[in-house]
């Protein structure tokens, strides 16, 4: 099985980066075979308008295509952010937005069904550590999870600490978090 973490955070060696570090390995260790991607690290537009791509017949020229591909090639899809003001990146903003793209149109192997029943998981990583300050984020993801036309299985969500780097592996809590979230993708291969 094959696990897609998919890191969107701006910093490459921060603290949502080290979580998913943390969860992937742990999964790994467990027979899983992981994959991180780094949403930084592509070309993505944002939407300007689908109906336009549809009649059209394309979409903007970017990164998305690949993306799309390591979509359908993954066994299941953890998903990290930081908290920036109490919802989800901008750089996962945009990738989740492109989604919608495909919910309009697509190719005969529509993504959504293909994504039907994978196991996923979410890592938080914030300053304002109250649980409330990140009720926004939660909810936005587990709607995405739950869509109707693709419903994920939520194995769960850890928050650390975010802010300077280095916070969040000093956080043990945290750490032991992701490594059982790790761990429940392969228990949800095995079961």
């Amino acid at each position: 099985m094959k696990l897609l973490g998919i890191m969107a955070s701006s910093r490459r060696d921060g603290n949502t980066n080290d979580l998913m570090d943390v969860a992937l390995q742990a999964a790994s260790e467990s027979g899983v075979n992981t994959e991180k991607i780094i949403l930084l690290d592509y070309k993505l537009h944002q939407i300007l308008n689908c109906k336009d791509c549809k009649e059209q017949g394309f979409c903007p020229e970017d990164d998305f295509p690949i993306l799309k591909q390591k979509l359908i090639e993954a066994d299941g899809i953890l998903w990290g952010t930081p908290l920036y003001w109490y919802t989800v990146s901008g750089l996962l903003k945009v990738f989740l937005d492109r989604l919608c793209c495909i919910m309009y149109w697509d190719t005969p192997q529509h993504l959504l069904k293909i994504l039907q029943g994978k196991p996923t998981g979410l890592i938080i990583t914030r300053e304002e550590l109250e649980p409330e300050k990140s009720a926004h984020l939660i909810g936005t993801m587990e709607m995405v999870f739950s869509y109707e036309y693709c419903r994920l299985v939520n194995l769960g969500i850890v928050m650390g600490p975010g802010g300077s780097r280095g916070t969040a592996i000093k956080d043990a809590q945290a750490v032991a978090e992701a490594q059982a979230l790790g761990r429940k993708f392969a228990a949800f291969w095995t079961r």
